[in-house]
Order: C-alpha cells, then structure tokens, then sequence
C-alpha cells in the first residue's frame, strides 16, 4: 500500500540568549516546511534566574517540560489564579484559548531549570476556548522499559503505554522524553494523520523511518509526517544509538490549518489577531500576581 510518509532535512536550532540568565536551542515550524504542526515553536532552555517579565499567550497551548536533572522547581504564576512549582520531571499545560497572562522562573539561590516550552497550536474551533491549566506531577508520568531503554511517556501513548491526564488535553498529543544506553534501540508508532518532532538533547541519535534515515547529535531535530490518505495507519519510527542519547518526541495530529502569528499570539486570520492583541491591551486576559520578591530581574514576554 502506498505510504505517504515526509521526512525533513536535519535542522539545527538557532541559538537564544537573554542576559546572563536563559539560554535555548530554538526551533521554528518554519524551518520543517510544515512536518511539525501542531508543534508552532520549541525552546530547549536552561534557565538560572528570572528572565521573562509576565506575558499573554492567545491561541495556543504554552507546554512547560522540566527536565529530571533539573535543580529547582520553575515556578509558575497564571491570570486563572494557578501558582506554584514545575517540579524537574512535572509538566505544566497551559491552554491559553482566548487569552491568558502567566509567567515562569527559577526562584532561590543555585537554581538551574532544564526543560522545554513547547508552543502547541490550536484548532481554529478552539481557539477562543477558555483558557485553562493541566498540571502533572512527576510521579503521574509512566514510563517503558526495556533493555538499555527508557522512555517517560510525558502525555499520550507509546507501547502499550499511556497517559491518564492525556484526557485533559485540549487535542491529542504525544510527548516522550526517552533515554537509550550504548546500542540500543526503540521503536515509536506515528499515526496516520500526525506529524512529529525529533529533537536530540544529549549524544548522538539514528533516526530510520521507511527506507529513510536520518544521523542527528545534540541541538538537532527533523520532522515527520504520515498524511492522511496513506496506506498504512501507522508507521514504526526506529531509534539507535551507539554511544548513548536523551531525545524527545512530540507528535500530534495535523491541523492543516493557516497561521497568522504575533510573539505569543497564534491565530488563524489577521482580523482574530488584531482583535486578541486589542482584548489584551484592555485587560481581558487578566492579570496575575507575583510576589515582591520573586519578581526582580524579569526581562521580556515569552
């Protein structure tokens, strides 16, 4: 049967700094000719300090995933009235819908946040939704194992392993963050429909997809995609690695949607655009706050 499947060129991420205190490898859907949507953007950061000064966020979900290692919690203040720790290992899913405000940072001395913001898109049905916030702890996140194998399934689903919270979603998505040794291998099933996003954090990563093969280290990704219309109703992804990597995959179905963007704006027209940039300068997104002292030395919205 025919099979419909797209790989991207391997993408480096281009390199972020803000002040002394935030740096990231950031990915653009731009980049990937459209193989990562829903995925919008994606940082790989690592934070010390307060950076980012509270900011909106319409049409979209802003994902937080701190990383196990992690030192210190990333504390999270929201215009719902959501306050408190990102602890390493927990995932924070914040459902922006018509608009909210938030912010997030490290806080107390010799913190070092390692995680990713992962902007996921919004169907145009849903994108004047009202916002909302999923919280998950790192012991509600189950793992696969297997020889020289582990894989946290962050949200969604991965051999036979699955996600409670995955539920609360505003759409499907899959979320792993897996961990090979010395040469091994795992295998991941993209469904029909779904793009994902291969993203390499540490080691050097062998992507095979259907004849195709892709050789990635540390700071880089591809795209993937099965179309819908394809033979086939799932595709195995095969992961190797000689030396040893941490990756993450994000996937999701495709929304094949228009975007009309703005910073930490993603609709769908102009006109949403403009009229979600004028809801927030009137004040209905809300507003948060933050106490005086964990509010020094924040710099830009994000």
């Amino acid at each position: 049967m025919e099979k419909l499947m797209r790989v991207s060129r391997v993408v480096a991420g281009h390199d972020v700094t803000i002040g002394k205190a935030f740096r990231a490898k950031r990915f653009d859907e731009r980049s990937f000719d459209g193989l990562i949507d829903p995925v919008v953007m994606l940082d790989h950061f690592h934070m010390t300090a307060p950076t980012f000064a509270a900011h909106p966020h319409a049409g979209i979900s802003a994902v937080t995933y701190v990383f196990e290692d992690a030192t210190g919690a990333h504390v999270n203040y929201d215009s719902l009235g959501n306050q408190g720790p990102i602890n390493p290992g927990a995932l924070h899913w914040f459902a922006a819908g018509r608009g909210a405000v938030h912010t997030e940072q490290p806080e107390g001395e010799e913190q070092h946040v390692h995680a990713l913001q992962i902007f996921v898109n919004l169907p145009a049905c849903k994108k004047f939704n009202a916002p909302y916030a999923v919280h998950v702890e790192p012991h509600d996140i189950p793992e696969f194992e297997a020889a020289g194998v582990r894989v946290r399934v962050v949200s969604g689903s991965s051999n036979g392993v699955s996600t409670a919270h995955s539920v609360q979603l505003p759409e499907p998505f899959t979320l792993l963050d897996a961990f090979l040794s010395h040469s091994s291998t795992f295998s991941h099933e993209l469904l029909r429909g779904w793009n994902g996003l291969i993203y390499v954090v540490s080691g050097t990563l062998r992507v095979e997809i259907d004849g195709e093969v892709r050789d990635l280290t540390a700071g880089e990704a591809i795209g993937v995609a099965l179309e819908e219309g394809a033979g086939a109703s799932e595709i195995a992804i095969r992961f190797v690695s000689a030396d040893g990597c941490h990756f993450v995959v994000l996937s999701g179905p495709a929304l094949n949607e228009p975007l009309a963007k703005h910073g930490p704006f993603v609709m769908s027209t102009r006109d949403q655009l403009e009229d979600r940039i004028k809801a927030f300068q009137n004040g209905e997104f809300g507003q948060l706050m933050i106490p005086r002292s964990a509010s020094s030395d924040r710099r830009s919205g994000r």
